[in-house]
């Protein structure tokens, strides 16, 4: 048993490092191709979608990542079908309402800095990535829920990527490698990215649409609209810094951010992996009544991921410059955001994975509060900083709103579930 799940995390490493390859490397192509200006518009545009596909998303990743994980450690397959049914319904009905609003406020945007043109004529097309998007990151947490991760994170983490990358390097075979095309490029692979996710799933699960099953779709409901809250926080949390930037600063000024900012998330993903793994145990153990089992599961992984993502911290601190001159000589001078951001990160991987210990055990309305509370203090942070310091008032409310986040929901987890996630560091070893 103990073979079985070190393959299994091996195997979601190694997954996920090929998912970091291909966005990296897309990354760098982005930057080099469109230069600093473009690709402040490209980031900004990417924001505002992520957004929409947060909300059509209404919350049910993280609520059908509980319910899927209890239905199959109970053997209740026709339930997991008719879950999937309805989630991948919702969302498509969701998607499409909440796309054909974002098209009649783009001109209203208050974008300024001469960013409106530019981002009026690609965010069209990228909005018509919303349901795919969603539907990404819908069907990759159904994988989870039913233990296979390595297929999960191939879904959210490599399918995207690796198409963006195949893509770009056909256009600039053609000689064709434009802005224009590398938005269609997205709104494409986002397209068949997630009719490849949902292709792997009925090969998976036989006859999905066919079985016979019920799923209260209220009971669903009631659990994900607090789950909205808190995933519309969350990418509050995440992309605040880059509305406000794209209001008061100009596009150079978003793509350098936007780079360094990806940089500093790659600490992150080691997280997401373990989140990956381990979310759905959460929701099992909790339901099980094995509060021992949960606490260890919660301290080796909040651990390992801290020792894991350590090169990476320190790689951004000491050799921030380095880093950042991969994707051009125009984006080096993010090297101060960078290891602003890199601070905030060191609290997020330490605390371990709180976030999910709580929304795996029906305490997600602490969550949300914790999320909207935090979300608010980046958002004020950044409306005071940004006017003043520009990029680095951006870094700064960001990381603090981030560490502040995570704090929070450590003392919540310690109080609530009487659980110290941070327990490995007297334990002598993750």
């Amino acid at each position: 048993m103990k073979k079985r799940h070190i393959f299994k995390v091996i195997s979601a490493f190694s997954t996920q490092a090929a998912g970091i390859g291909f966005s990296f490397l897309f990354n760098v192509m982005l930057a080099r191709l469109l230069g600093s200006n473009d690709t402040g518009i490209y980031f900004l545009a990417l924001t505002i979608l992520s957004i929409c596909a947060t909300i059509a998303r209404l919350g049910l990743d993280n609520a059908i990542l509980r319910f899927a994980a209890v239905a199959q450690n109970q053997g209740q397959q026709t339930a997991l079908s008719a879950l999937h049914r309805k989630s991948v319904g919702l969302v498509v009905v969701t998607g499409v309402c909440v796309m054909f609003f974002a098209w009649y406020i783009t001109p209203y945007l208050p974008i300024g800095r001469g960013l409106e043109r530019g981002l009026q004529d690609v965010l069209p097309i990228m909005l018509l990535a919303i349901v795919p998007t969603a539907l990404i990151l819908l069907q990759g947490e159904f994988f989870k829920a039913v233990g296979k991760t390595s297929t999960a994170i191939f879904v959210q983490a490599v399918l995207l990527p690796m198409f963006l990358v195949l893509g770009v390097l056909y256009h600039l075979l053609q000689g064709k490698a434009t802005f224009h095309n590398i938005v269609l490029l997205y709104t494409i692979s986002a397209t068949i990215s997630a009719l490849l996710a949902i292709l792997i799933w009925c090969m998976a699960k036989p006859r999905p649409w066919k079985k016979p099953g019920y799923f209260d779709m209220r009971l669903l409901l009631r659990t994900s609209v607090p789950l909205l809250w808190v995933a519309l926080m969350s990418m509050l949390m995440s992309w605040t810094d880059i509305l406000v930037l794209g209001v008061w600063t100009d596009s150079s000024m978003v793509g350098i951010y936007g780079i360094a900012s990806r940089i500093a998330a790659l600490t992150a993903v080691v997280l997401m992996v373990g989140n990956a793994i381990v979310a759905p145990r959460f929701a099992a153990l909790y339901s099980a009544d094995r509060h021992d089992e949960l606490q260890r599961l919660a301290q080796r992984s909040a651990g390992w991921t801290l020792l894991v993502s350590s090169p990476i911290i320190l790689l951004m601190l000491f050799f921030p410059e380095f880093l950042l001159q991969l994707f051009g000589s125009d984006f080096v001078e993010g090297a101060t955001i960078l290891r602003i951001l890199a601070l905030g990160q060191i609290v997020n991987v330490a605390m371990g994975s709180v976030g999910y210990l709580l929304m795996m055990t029906g305490n997600q309305q602490l969550m949300r509060n914790n999320i909207v509370a935090s979300a608010l203090l980046n958002l004020i942070g950044n409306l005071l900083l940004v006017p003043a310091f520009g990029v680095c008032g951006a870094a700064v409310s960001t990381a603090f709103a981030l560490a502040f986040m995570n704090i929070v929901s450590f003392l919540m987890v310690n109080k609530k579930l009487r659980i110290n996630t941070m327990g490995y560091l007297f334990r002598g070893s993750p």
